[in-house]
């Protein structure tokens, strides 16, 4: 029976003030409760997510195919084994069960490590690569150049994640006049290998198309698993057999995928990969300087040669020597300079109208140009572009990016056609 009176609750069923908990207090006596009643355990896992904080300590997570636990590992524990925790890497872990009281989560806290073994990816990881190794996939002789002066390139990562927004700001920065092409795909998840896979063959069938020169293969870094898409077959063999030249940034400094191994270059992360795919612009301004500053000294050297000559034939045999001569070497330096001047001076402007020229062009294919004109673009749940009404359900939520900030949305109904 129930004893709600108008809409309040009897007052026999009010707490006691004893009986009402702080969290601080809950969170406390939980720790106190694992703490007594596990004391020192020892638990077997697989180390993902690990990360190093600047004062030494480590944290992890310890999990196996279909339950995990966060684990710690203070700087003065860590000092007192040999061990040292990497992704993947399967442990034998000896600690104390504790809730982190400030988060109220529940974590163990590690005191000793002992290895059993690299860890299933792991242990997938240097199979592969061995085997694509022994097949010739990583040999430098099969790896192609890349471009020095690209006018097109595909980019092959998330559309929402920091890697595309690196790589562009990067390469807008370095070499604004080339065009770049965004192939969208997951790159985390069961389906990522297979849609990286699918767009770098997509992009090597539209490469005379779109004027493809090269091709980017990134995301941003994560644990092992974040990135084991990069470390499946379908995606190093899809990478090799790209006859556009392919670098690979994936991950962070510290990170090594497959894809980087067969790649035609491998950089440490998505922004070192938009440096390496175009070249600097204030590099190429000083270099035309320097061109011609020589062109100017080659001018100056013709006339005082001939000047020396001119000089040394007149002391020597105490005669003037005829002025047309003299007139005739005068002119064709004058011509030689002016020459060289005037070439100089196109080869310039010549750069300067296709630098404009393509700025222009970029500028007109910049998806945030077409943001601020009111266009926008809208994702479904999985991150995929929507561009038809047939890929939305009703109750669907959905982001739409504009020109300044997103939109969520839930689909109330879809109709093919107004």
């Amino acid at each position: 029976m129930s004893r709600m009176k108008s809409g309040l609750f009897d007052r026999a069923d009010e707490p006691k003030e004893e009986e009402i908990y702080s969290v601080s207090r809950l969170n406390k006596e939980a720790r106190y409760l694992l703490e007594d009643n596990f004391g020192s355990i020892w638990v077997e896992g697989e180390v993902s997510n690990l990360h190093v904080s600047s004062a030494g300590h480590q944290y992890f997570t310890l999990k196996e195919e279909d339950s995990e636990i966060d684990a710690v590992m203070f700087a003065g524990d860590k000092k007192r084994t040999e061990v040292s925790p990497e992704d993947g890497m399967a442990l034998l872990v000896k600690g104390t069960l504790t809730v982190y009281e400030k988060r109220g989560r529940y974590q163990l806290r590690a005191r000793d490590l002992r290895e059993v073994g690299k860890g299933e990816l792991q242990e997938k990881f240097q199979k592969l690569k061995k085997k694509l190794k022994e097949e010739g996939l990583f040999e430098e002789a099969d790896k192609k150049s890349l471009p020095e002066f690209p006018a097109s390139i595909g980019i092959i990562t998330s559309p929402s994640g920091a890697a595309i927004r690196d790589i562009a700001s990067t390469i807008q920065d370095r070499f604004p006049l080339v065009r770049s092409y965004l192939f969208p795909v997951k790159v985390q998840g069961d389906e990522a290998a297979g849609e990286i896979a699918g767009a770098l063959e997509q992009a090597n069938r539209l490469g005379e198309q779109l004027g493809l020169d090269a091709l980017i293969v990134s995301r941003g870094g994560g644990s092992l698993e974040d990135l084991w898409p990069f470390n499946e077959e379908v995606v190093a063999r899809a990478i090799y057999g790209s006859h556009l030249p392919v670098v690979s940034g994936v991950g962070h400094e510290v990170d090594f995928t497959i894809s980087d191994f067969v790649s035609d270059k491998r950089v440490p992360t998505p922004t070192a990969a938009g440096k390496e795919i175009v070249p600097d612009r204030r590099d190429i301004a000083r270099e035309l300087e320097l061109k011609e500053e020589k062109l100017l000294e080659g001018c100056a050297s013709i006339i005082r040669e001939a000047k020396q000559e001119l000089e040394y034939l007149t002391g020597r045999y105490g005669l003037r020597i005829p002025f047309r001569h003299y007139e005739d070497r005068s002119q064709e330096c004058d011509e030689l300079t002016r020459a060289l001047i005037e070439t100089g001076t196109d080869f310039l402007a010549e750069r300067e109208d296709l630098i404009e020229s393509l700025v222009d062009r970029l500028s007109l294919a910049n998806p945030t140009s077409l943001l601020r004109k009111g266009y926008s673009v809208t994702y479904d749940e999985s991150g995929q572009a929507v561009t038809s009404f047939a890929d939305v359900n009703k109750g669907e939520n959905l982001k739409t990016r504009l020109f300044e900030g997103i939109i969520r949305s839930v689909v109330t109904g879809v109709d093919e056609s107004e």
